[in-house]
């Protein structure tokens, strides 16, 4: 009887000229994209860049928020927990995925997320502040034997950490590495003449007045060519790039994630995208979503490796 029912309804239906109601589409409301540290830092400018392109694809509305603190671990902590509807984003640095991880007990891990795509990619200098009488590496070094060379930059565990940490044991000196939540507190600390140097991108001259004295990366960047890498200075070569994705929380179905990667490859090669990348110093750089997923997986074993060789890992 009840068969019968649903096959009277069905027919009524089709008599009728009505339907039954359709499936939403996603996306059919606003989307949260979670970035893990300050509004205006170095994660925030690529990945707000990012979702103003992704909002006029996906046609619906995208709301930036900034989760401040432990380097990133807050923010990425909440999104893994998130619901796996696609409506629960994150823009995330290579740090805060692939090295926080190594160094302490975070509640996510390497299988945490469905990468969706690779959007930026870009290498950082050693900067010193403009007036800084570090005029070179070699000063560099000769201040760290006779005195003290104080330097900051995001928590422990972030590219700019790591990087320092890198540069002293290369260098074969120490430096008091002071932790700030984001660089615009590290910019200030340096214009004030409390802390003598850091690594950070391309910007830092535009942004905050910081002289580059050398790039971390094994040949000259296009947007800032007149900057040597170690190498050419007598020094070995140190490669520390931060890259930034495109994540979802893991088990967000597969519909979505490819709706989400093809969105992904139309904002990334936009002109507006590009276009405030290359006014921001920024490198682009894309990787679909298998070819990212299989990146991600390397990065996470080669930065735990890393990390046990500078004495920084758990």
């Amino acid at each position: 009887m009840k068969t019968q029912i649903t096959v009277l309804a069905a027919a009524i239906l089709m008599t009728t000229g009505l339907s039954a109601p359709a499936t939403a589409q996603y996306p059919d409301q606003t989307i949260n994209v979670m970035i893990p540290f300050s509004a205006g830092g170095g994660t925030d400018v690529p990945g707000r860049f990012f979702a103003q392109e992704m909002e006029e694809i996906l046609g619906t509305d995208i709301i930036v928020t900034n989760v401040e603190g432990a380097g990133g671990v807050i923010g990425a902590t909440q999104l893994s927990q998130a619901d796996p509807d696609g409506y629960s984003l994150g823009f995330m640095p290579v740090g805060t995925t692939t090295t926080q991880p190594h160094m302490r007990e975070t509640e996510y891990g390497a299988d945490s997320w469905e990468p969706i795509c690779l959007v930026a990619q870009g290498p950082m200098y050693v900067t010193v502040p403009a007036d800084s009488d570090i005029q070179s590496i070699d000063d560099l070094v000769q201040q760290a034997q006779d005195s003290n060379v104080v330097t900051a930059g995001p928590p422990p565990g972030s590219l700019p950490h790591i990087g320092q940490a890198a540069l002293a044991q290369m260098l074969g000196v120490d430096f008091n590495y002071i932790p700030h939540e984001g660089i615009n507190a590290v910019a200030q600390s340096m214009l004030g003449g409390r802390v003598h140097m850091t690594v950070w991108f391309a910007d830092a001259g535009e942004r905050f007045g910081l002289r580059p004295l050398a790039i971390l990366d094994s040949t000259r960047s296009e947007e800032l060519p007149d900057i040597p890498t170690l190498a050419e200075l007598g020094y070995e070569n140190i490669e520390n790039y931060v890259w930034f994705g495109f994540f979802a929380p893991a088990g967000t179905p597969a519909e979505i994630v490819t709706t989400l990667a093809e969105a992904c490859d139309q904002a990334v090669h936009s002109e507006g995208f590009t276009s405030n990348m290359d006014a921001a110093n920024r490198q682009v750089r894309y990787m679909p979503t298998d070819e990212f997923a299989e990146f991600f997986a390397s990065q996470f074993a080669a930065n735990g490796e890393r990390l046990r060789s500078l004495g920084l890992a758990n």
